[in-house]
């Protein structure tokens, strides 16, 4: 997708001109476009509504609503933008052009729009052979000044969007497609587009020799051989310093001998959304996203199946970092996985942060719906900066308690930790994060629960049913600070 600034827009056999237009403000058109008097009355004041108004030679003006300007969020400009490129694509026009000069400070909105249109874009059937074509190829922003503030908004909105489609075509995949071993080959691949990027992968027999027992406890049931992925972004000229992305990649999660009910569950191939976020977060850096520090991404891709192999509860497993496990339930395989991937990261890596994302617990949804994601961790500037971003970008977190208290619950009868706490304690969100704290070493962290939003969510036009791309381009803002 071709994305520039443009001085002003103009409606055109091969361009439809998009107007974002605030409740009260006044709508400069051209001369030869529809008078006010036969459309006014019909272009409502309720946000994200829109009219079309068509002139002759094919030209066509696209005005979409939103709140009174004083009140607009990039959230609404970002709805706004979604609508415009669905209404667009109608029209059947290569070439875009969102108008934001009806609203004041523009260029703070060059990165909303961008990313809205960009999103709408996305089509969740990948292998149907009815699969509609998208007829956009560019997008331009008008009205919003050629200021070096819109120039970056506007490669910050590109590349957030290009994390974020990238995160929902994985997500999108299913299980019998991407298995663990074919992630593994997608990030070689990513990485092999930029000589910024590099990766390597291990298989279980380096793993067992790692004594990575958690997450391979979870990998045996399955024929599918267990992956874990490390990337590696280095930026041109000095580094600030490293920071490691760490990311759940359960390709398919039947929930082991522990098995879920089997209603909704071919949603378990969203089980990788974590994997998912991080890998689409590589993509936009390998295509030139702002970073100045050096970006480890590990990925503990496997797959959860109940085999004559398969982990029982009430076993016993030993993870990297020497402590043992009981595995009360074989469903709660993600903090398994997470285990000894941040056990590697902190002992291998030594990064300056960690930022963990993972569809790790139901619980999430009754804490917070489906409208946030859980933020847990040990660095509370890091969890104050991710939750300020996180709601910039229309992906929002809410933080959850960590202390000593609850991080006792998790310790077990048999061994030094147990996988689930026990009955009646509750806290399943706040249980999980506490059980990972016990494998970062003292290495500052931030674990993101993504299981209430990566693939449930309220309705927005630039989200299309399917995975949601969550947190890719909140980690984009993180590494730009």
């Amino acid at each position: 997708m071709r994305t520039k600034l443009v001085n002003s827009a103009a409606a055109r056999s091969s361009e439809s001109h998009a107007i974002l237009v605030p409740v009260g403000a006044k709508i400069n058109l051209p001369s030869d476009a529809p008078k006010a008097n036969t459309w006014k009355s019909d272009f409502s004041d309720k946000n994200g509504s829109s009219i079309t108004l068509r002139g002759a030679a094919g030209k066509r003006w696209v005005l979409v609503r939103l709140p009174k300007a004083k009140d607009v969020t990039a959230e609404d400009v970002r709805g706004a933008a979604g609508v415009a490129r669905k209404v667009c694509e109608g029209l059947e026009k290569p070439t875009l052009s969102i108008d934001l000069s009806c609203l004041k400070n523009a260029a703070a909105f060059v990165q909303a729009a961008i990313e809205g249109s960009m999103m709408a874009g996305h089509d969740m059937a990948l292998m149907r052979s009815d699969k509609p074509k998208y007829l956009v190829k560019s997008i331009q922003v008008a009205g919003a000044g050629s200021s070096k503030a819109a120039s970056q908004a506007l490669k910050h909105g590109t590349h957030g969007a290009i994390a974020n489609l990238a995160t929902r075509d994985l997500q999108n995949a299913p299980a019998n497609i991407l298995t663990p071993k074919e992630f593994a080959k997608r990030a070689r691949k990513v990485c092999s587009s930029s000589p910024k990027l590099s990766c390597k992968v291990l298989g279980e027999k380096k793993m067992a020799e790692m004594g990575m027992g958690s997450l391979l406890g979870v990998s045996q049931g399955s024929v599918n051989e267990a992956q874990l992925v490390h990337m590696v972004y280095k930026p041109k000229g000095k580094s600030k310093g490293k920071l490691a992305l760490v990311g759940k990649g359960l390709t398919f999660d039947t929930g082991g001998i522990s098995i879920k009910p089997s209603g909704n569950m071919q949603d378990m191939k969203f089980d990788m959304s974590g994997a998912a976020a991080v890998l689409g977060t590589f993509v936009a850096l390998g295509k030139g996203a702002e970073c100045q520090y050096e970006v480890h991404g590990i990925l503990g891709c496997v797959e959860n199946m109940p085999g004559a192999n398969a982990q029982r509860p009430g076993d016993i497993v030993t993870a990297m970092n020497k402590m043992t496990i009981e595995v009360h339930n074989t469903d709660a395989e993600g903090r398994l996985v997470l285990a000894d991937c941040l056990t590697y990261t902190a002992r291998k890596v030594k990064p300056m942060r960690i930022y963990d994302m993972a569809t790790l617990t139901g619980a999430a949804i009754h804490a917070l719906g489906h409208l946030h994601s859980a933020v847990i961790g040990t660095d509370q500037k890091a969890i104050d900066q991710v939750r300020d971003l996180s709601a910039e970008l229309g992906e929002p977190c809410w933080q959850l308690p960590i202390n000593e208290a609850y991080r006792d619950l998790t310790r077990g009868s048999y061994a030094d930790l147990q996988n689930l706490y026990a009955p009646g304690q509750g806290a399943g969100t706040i249980a999980g994060a506490c059980f990972l704290s016990f494998f970062v070493d003292d290495v500052p962290w931030v674990h993101l629960d993504i299981a209430a939003t990566a693939w449930e969510g309220p309705p927005r036009s630039y989200m299309s049913k399917g995975g949601r791309g969550i947190i890719a381009r909140t980690m984009l803002a993180v590494l730009r600070k």
